[in-house]
């Protein structure tokens, strides 16, 4: 895993979000950068092979305001990308993150079959498209001088790739909710009021 810092302001449109969890936190204001360095530390140790964090600004929308964010991206799965922030709002602290797409359009409604195993794909141009990305990764590997993984986009994802996808997301919300306890135990506030189920594609907490 590597961590790397990032100059410029992409904004975090709602139409792109697929998947999100956030709370506000009362008596944590000014704590939000903290609490990020607490949550890319967790994300670290976790030593998730093929995830990338990049500490930068994002703006919410159309808005001119930037804010701080941690962002994770799993390499395997690049058109998907977690953003974690942690906002002061109104003297408290409003913890978020999104999972955003790429490509909003086209990839929600496959997102809502990301529990299902069944798919009505023919199976020979599915086992060309997989030839045809085993033969690219292994040209992307002689130039990178490296392994390369395979990259899956959203609508040709199996159901081990979403299994695969779907750990990563928990991880990210495991490592947030559990920064966000011992930051609220450590001031004596009660992380027992958190809501900590999501709104989106999958079902967590």
């Amino acid at each position: 895993m590597s961590f790397f810092s990032f100059n410029k302001a992409p904004s975090i449109d709602e139409d792109k979000i697929v998947q999100e969890w956030s709370q506000l936190v009362l008596q944590m204001g000014s704590k939000g950068e903290k609490l990020l360095k607490s949550i890319a530390t967790k994300i670290q140790e976790l030593n998730m092979p093929l995830v990338t964090l990049i500490r930068k600004e994002a703006t919410l929308g159309k808005s001119d305001n930037r804010y701080e964010f941690v962002s994770a991206k799993h390499e395997k799965y690049p058109d998907y990308e977690v953003w974690i922030g942690a906002i002061d709002r109104a003297g408290q602290l409003k913890v978020s993150w999104f999972l955003t797409v790429a490509l909003p359009n086209i990839v929600t409604a496959k997102m809502r079959a990301i529990n299902r195993g069944s798919r009505t794909e023919p199976k020979r141009p599915r086992m060309e498209q997989r030839l045809g990305k085993m033969l690219a990764q292994k040209i992307n590997e002689k130039i990178a001088g490296k392994p390369v993984p395979i990259r899956v986009r959203p609508d040709d994802m199996t159901m081990d790739d979403k299994e695969e996808f779907g750990v990563f997301i928990s991880l990210i919300h495991q490592a947030t909710t559990s920064s966000l306890e011992e930051m609220m135990n450590e001031l004596n506030l009660d992380f027992t009021k958190v809501d900590t189920h999501t709104e989106g594609f999958f079902n967590l907490s």
